[in-house]
Parts: structure tokens; C-alpha cells; sequence
């Protein structure tokens, strides 16, 4: 029994050896490859590295240059008998309330008085869904959007609904205006909150 372990022990060294010495022959073969073409396959790696690079620095440029153009896709079910107002008055709000967010001259800012006015003509949740849905998606950036001009491909925005928008521009220090503004769109179902 002893000369079986031993000789299975032997037996198990002599291959342990030669793959040892198989996978150093090989490691061998490939370091010496490697130092052989070293400038070849710098090379090609730049090159792909390069391609990569270039591939994705079009990509980037081109969705910068992307119009993006703002979409109206909303599509809100609407209980016209709960309304005050026409949907021509609720374009004519959600204009004015885009033309508050944009306010410029002669004070940069949001134009509180007009978003308060707005939402004073505005007696129900039906009334800012209709307003909500003329609004549609508008390019937001936070800086008078959406931006126009040349200025619009170098500008970073998305579009984003009504009610994101006044979260963006509407603080509760604002005080009157933030509560009657958070009181009508939660009469419409969203969550007002600050995050």
C-alpha cells in the first residue's frame, strides 16, 4: 500500500512539473510576442481606442445639434361639466404662466403676480387640468426657457410639465401665491411639495 501512495504521489509531481513547465514555455512564448510586436499592436489598440473615442465624441456633438422640439403629448381625461374655463382661456394661461416663469424686463425672475392671477381665475382641478394640458412639455432650463436661438443647441434643458415648473420656480416663502398655486394643483391630484 505504501508503494502504490508513494508512486501515485510520484507520478502526481512528475505532471504537476510538466504543466508547470508547459504554462512557463507558454507565458514565455507570449512575453516574447508580445516584445516582439510591441509597435504593431500599440497600434491597432491606438486605433480602436481612437475609433471609440471618435464614435462617441459624434455621438455627443450630434445630439447637441438635436432639435428637440417641445412636445404637447398629454392626454388627461377631463370632466368639461367641472370646468370654468374655455380651452382657448386655458392656452391663454398656460401662455401667461410660461411668460411669468420667463419674466425679464425690467426685473429677471419669476413674475409671482402673474402666476397668482392666473390661479385665482382657475375655481377647480378641472380648470389647471386644461390649463396643464395647453402647457404640454416646455424646454426647462431655468434660465428663461426654453431657449431660443443659437443659444438653444449649447443650453441644457428637458422638457418638463406645468407642475414641474412651478415646483422650479415657486418657493413657500413666496408665501400667498405658493399656497394658492399648491392648494389648486392638489385639487387636481398632484402632490405640490417641495423636495
Amino acid at each position: 500500500m505504501k508503494k502504490k501512495k508513494i508512486l501515485s504521489r510520484k507520478t502526481g509531481e512528475i505532471a504537476k512539473k510538466q504543466s508547470l513547465k508547459k504554462l512557463g514555455d507558454n507565458a514565455n512564448t507570449v512575453s516574447d510576442f508580445i516584445i516582439a510586436y510591441k509597435t504593431p499592436l500599440l497600434m491597432v489598440g491606438g486605433a480602436v481606442l481612437g475609433w471609440y473615442l471618435i464614435k462617441k465624441t459624434k455621438t455627443g456633438i450630434a445630439s447637441v445639434f438635436k432639435e428637440q422640439s417641445e412636445q404637447v403629448n398629454i392626454d388627461l381625461p377631463i370632466d368639461l361639466k367641472k370646468t370654468t374655463i374655455s380651452k382657448t382661456q386655458s392656452q391663454q394661461f398656460a401662455q401667461q404662466l410660461l411668460d411669468a416663469s420667463n419674466h425679464m424686463a425690467p426685473f429677471y425672475g419669476t413674475d409671482e403676480q402673474t402666476i397668482k392671477q392666473v390661479f385665482l381665475q382657475l375655481k377647480t382641478g378641472e380648470d389647471f387640468k386644461l390649463v396643464y394640458e395647453a402647457f404640454g412639455n416646455k424646454n426647462y432650463n431655468g434660465w428663461n426657457s426654453p431657449p431660443v436661438g443659437i443659444f438653444r443647441h449649447l443650453d441644457n434643458y428637458q422638457p418638463r410639465d406645468l407642475v414641474y415648473w412651478l415646483k422650479s420656480e415657486l418657493e413657500p416663502s413666496d408665501g400667498e401665491v405658493y399656497t394658492i398655486v399648491k392648494s389648486r394643483i392638489e385639487s387636481a391630484g398632484w402632490t405640490f411639495e417641495k423636495e
